[in-house]
């Protein structure tokens, strides 16, 4: 069954591994934008789910996270964590790097214990300003190993989540 989420803001929806999870989606709602095309995608492949809306703009992200973290607030459930997830890769979008930053000041506000996390497949890891905004959030879920012009990337979060980059020759 393929599933394409809302956007920018979808759920909360209770997860096994994170909890009470309230999804930001990053991408379209109308179709799949991503790097990769993996066969166990729950988005299913990306030419049969083409999107023809525009990425979600850093302002359209930020309120409509604050709006729903108010009803949350008044009304709950409170969230174990801010997921970005969703239709693709969400460090594709332009703005990822801005949209951290916006989230982390209004998890502060509003739902200071909870976490932010980001599922991701990496791609765009090597870009620096990514690279920091992930270093910025509570837990990175990573793919973890890819191949890059004849060298072999290996990115580990180590306990206090800081990432690194280790790479060797093939």
């Amino acid at each position: 069954m393929t599933i394409i989420f809302p956007s920018p803001i979808f759920g909360p929806i209770h997860s096994r591994r994170l909890g009470v999870s309230l999804g930001i989606n990053l991408l379209p709602d109308d179709g799949k934008v991503c790097s990769f095309d993996c066969i166990y995608c729950e988005c299913g492949f990306n030419a049969e789910r083409r999107t023809k809306k525009l990425l979600p703009t850093r302002e359209e992200v930020r309120t409509a996270l604050e709006e729903k973290l108010k009803d949350m607030q008044a009304n709950g459930p409170a969230p174990d964590v801010l997921t970005f997830a969703g239709n693709g890769e969400p460090t594709a979008h332009p703005c990822f790097p801005e949209i951290i930053d916006d989230t982390l000041a209004l998890r502060d506000k509003y739902f200071p214990k909870a976490k932010v996390s980001v599922l991701s497949n990496s791609t765009f890891i090597d870009r620096p300003a990514v690279f920091e905004a992930l270093n910025k959030i509570d837990n990175n879920i990573l793919n973890w190993i890819r191949w890059m012009k004849n060298t072999f990337i290996c990115w580990t979060v180590l306990t206090e989540n800081t990432l690194l980059r280790r790479s060797s020759k093939r």
